[in-house]
């Protein structure tokens, strides 16, 4: 096990903070290249949100040129001859049901959930003088970590990116591979941290053995 010295001058190196900002988290206080990076965050949660605003119409229309497509390659495919046969006269009333209930999802649901995801994002990018970050928390445990792949990607497949994370008293932070490979699990450590935007964000941290 490293010295608490050296350990805590390799956590600062590869958890991207320096020795000045651990100090002013110790006084509850954030460092002014904290508080610079939370500005920047927050601008462009708030580009982003203006780039995809009021995009939702043109989202369903992509998707219905997807849904023709697709319902083309079945035409062709033979799909919709071999549906005629199984359901003889109940053909025509199942594929208008169908097409009513994809064309309700396609217009309504679809540009509602678009525009919610961009609704949210226009909240986390709220400017700092009108919602504060919240009061730095302290938080002192022996730590887990873990490495996890999450989710599919488009091929179907176990997707390659991969998630690492510290856990402390139940708390998850997304920390990065640097920072992982660094933290020891089972020693005992000391973070500072905020909750933004429902997310705990690790600032700083320090090991206690």
């Amino acid at each position: 096990m490293n010295s608490i010295n050296e350990h805590n001058r390799d956590l600062q190196q590869n958890g991207k903070f320096s020795e000045e900002e651990l100090k002013e988290n110790r006084l509850g206080r954030y460092s002014r290249e904290q508080i610079k990076h939370y500005e920047t965050l927050r601008a462009s949660n708030t580009a982003s949100a203006a780039k995809y605003d009021n995009k939702g119409l043109l989202v369903a229309f992509l998707f219905a040129a997807g849904f023709i497509l697709f319902a083309v390659v079945l035409y062709f495919v033979g799909v919709f001859d071999t549906l005629q046969t199984i359901l003889g006269g109940l053909f025509l009333p199942v594929m208008c049901v169908g097409f009513v209930v994809i064309l309700l999802f396609i217009f309504i649901v679809i540009p509602r959930q678009f525009q919610a995801s961009v609704d949210m994002m226009k909240n986390m990018g709220t400017p700092l003088t009108q919602n504060p970050l919240g009061q730095i928390q302290t938080i002192e445990a022996r730590v887990e970590t873990r490495a996890s792949q999450a989710g599919i990607n488009r091929q179907g497949k176990q997707s390659s990116q991969i998630s690492y994370i510290l856990q402390m008293d139940g708390i998850e932070f997304r920390i990065s591979r640097a920072l992982y490979e660094t933290i020891q699990p089972k020693r005992s450590y000391r973070v500072f941290a905020v909750q933004d935007q429902g997310a705990w964000d690790l600032l700083s941290m320090e090991t206690l053995e």
